[in-house]
């Protein structure tokens, strides 16, 4: 609203009274006029609209001047693979391609052609990882093959009683691992071995002692195939994920010491069923054409025979006294003789901790033969996986060795052992007596490699302890010569203190290596001690009076 000399504008209800202009603002009749008529006319709507998109833009404008630019988002990364050429080269038989049954763990359950493959997962079970090798090892060339979790299983858990310092469940309760190994090596990946790389569902990827997130999770129902480079171009030698066609991790390189090997194709899973899939068609195909595993050439890929089934299972009974050798002979029976399989108390304490569970406490009486860790779970605790174990292990048609040093020794516990193998060659095969030069010289090597193991750790040890003490040193110093730098004045003064400081920094020198050789006294060991006693004293001053030598007339075969 405007006022002109003491009348108000038509929009004013009543005229106002207002106080006269300024001589020097006084206008002429016809320029009053015109001012009023042009104050008293409004700008339509859309005016007002169009000026305020003009300062608008115009604001918008000063402030991207005034602003500095922001920097770009970086983009993903270019899909370096590229389809794979047609390849006109032999391929290995159809449906030669499989999970080999006689290298996996005994709590494996294959069904479905072995491609559905389930796990036990009760009385303790659930705690221990499944593994599963497949029968081919790949040279050269690039390849995938694919796994799904069909199902999860979430049963309810026995109560931890456990304290705070107690292990507790390995987490997560539904886990896959999918990755590449040698023949021969652990059938749990990623169990700190540098014999093997893997994926898991949780997006983790695994090298030797080495664990970063890389990936994306995956979960039930998904199809997540792992793509191995073993050609050439900027992907070589490199094993990235898939899931659902969609790449979720940027390719990993292998480890030297995996590089010209061939690699066997491996799944360990917990709690779930899981599909595995060599081809040769995928489930979910890849942005690129790729070679599934069962489409391989026969140049590229190392295929495993099928071990040759004997006539009847073997199942034998090493039978020793303690503290002289028994479970090196053990070891090397094992090496000897790659289709047999230990089932025994260490061997499960050995499967637990590379399943994740941590070692608990030992008990008093704890030994080689009955290690007797304490887990703080039941299910665990009061033995129901030997139970099961046992139950299971007769049934796979696998040839076993039970080094069970105590049982073996009593004629009781020989005749209850051999009921549950009925349609099993029974071997009882007694070590005891001066051993032979192969196996003594064996048994000085790993006495001379436990040494030279003991004396790096001691070595590297010390080392870490100089830097330590030369680091703080070096703190200590640099806080002496800042100061004296601030007490001083001049540049050249300061010049020549810095000279002095470099002249006084000594030459790093490279430790010489350590030399570990075995004393006279070792060199006439024929039997090594280990960190624990093949038996408990307890248990040797109980039992020795009812020890005994194996017989025909207990139920042996041989």
């Amino acid at each position: 609203r405007r006022h002109f000399g003491g009348t108000c504008c038509v929009r004013c209800p009543a005229p106002r009274v207002h106080a006269a202009a300024p001589p020097f603002a006084q206008m002429s009749g016809a320029e009053e006029e015109a001012k009023a008529s042009e104050a008293v006319e409004e700008k339509t709507p859309d005016e007002k609209k169009d000026d305020g998109e003009a300062e608008t833009k115009d604001a918008e404008m000063r402030a991207a001047e005034e602003e500095p630019a922001k920097p770009k988002e970086p983009e993903k990364p270019k899909e370096l693979e590229e389809d794979a050429p047609e390849d006109k080269r032999a391929k290995l038989p159809a449906k030669a391609v499989d999970v080999n049954m006689a290298d996996a763990t005994l709590n494996v359950l294959p069904t479905g052609g072995n491609q559905m493959l389930m796990t036990l997962s009760d009385g303790g079970m659930q705690y221990l990882l499944a593994g599963a090798r497949a029968n081919v090892g790949l040279k050269a060339g690039r390849h995938m093959f694919e796994v799904r979790i069909v199902e999860a299983h979430n049963q309810k858990e026995a109560q931890h009683h456990g304290g705070r310092d107690q292990p507790s469940p390995p987490q997560p309760r539904n886990l896959v691992r999918v990755g590449l190994s040698l023949a021969g090596s652990s059938l749990c990946l990623a169990d700190g071995g540098d014999t093997s790389v893997s994926f898991d569902s949780e997006g983790f990827f695994v090298s030797g002692k080495s664990r970063k997130k890389v990936a994306l999770k995956f979960v039930r129902d998904a199809a997540v195939a792992l793509l191995v480079n073993l050609g050439d171009g900027p992907n070589a030698n490199t094993v990235s994920l898939f899931r659902d066609g969609v790449r979720i991790s940027e390719p990993q390189p292998l480890p030297e010491q995996l590089v010209g090997k061939a690699l066997y194709p491996h799944v360990s899973y917990r709690n779930v069923t899981l599909q595995v899939n060599f081809g040769p068609a995928p489930m979910a195909p890849l942005p690129f054409r790729c070679t599934m595993v069962a489409e391989a050439a026969k140049a590229d890929a190392e295929l495993t025979p099928a071990p040759a089934k004997a006539p009847t299972p073997e199942v034998i009974f090493p039978v020793g006294l303690p503290e002289t050798g028994y479970f090196d002979f053990v070891d090397t029976l094992l090496e000897q003789r790659p289709g047999l399989e230990e089932l025994s108390d260490r061997k499960i304490a050995d499967w637990v901790a590379k399943s994740g569970l941590s070692r608990g406490s030992r008990g008093a009486g704890a030994s080689q033969d009955k290690p007797d860790v304490r887990y703080g779970l039941p299910l665990m605790d009061d033995g129901s996986v030997r139970r099961l174990l046992c139950h299971v292990a007769p049934t796979t048609g696998r040839s076993f060795v039970v080094p069970e040093l105590k049982d073996n020794l009593l004629a009781a516990s020989r005749k209850e052992s051999l009921k549950r193998w009925a349609g099993f060659k029974k071997t009882a095969m007694v070590v005891m007596g001066p051993p032979p030069a192969e196996f003594k010289e064996k048994v000085q090597a790993l006495i001379l490699a436990e040494k030279k193991a003991k004396a790096e750790t001691e070595r590297k040890r010390k080392a870490a302890e100089e830097e330590r003490k030369r680091i703080i040193d070096e703190k200590k110093k640099k806080k002496a010569e800042e100061a004296r730098k601030a007490a001083k004045k001049g540049e050249d003064d300061e010049a020549k203190e810095d000279e002095e400081a470099k002249e006084e920094e000594p030459a790093k020198t490279e430790e010489p290596e350590v030399v570990v050789e075995l004393t006279e006294e070792e060199k006439q060991m024929s039997f090594r001690k280990g960190s624990l006693p093949d038996m408990s004293e307890a248990t040797l001053a109980k039992c020795f009076a009812e020890f005994s030598l194996p017989a025909k007339e207990e139920g042996f075969d041989e």
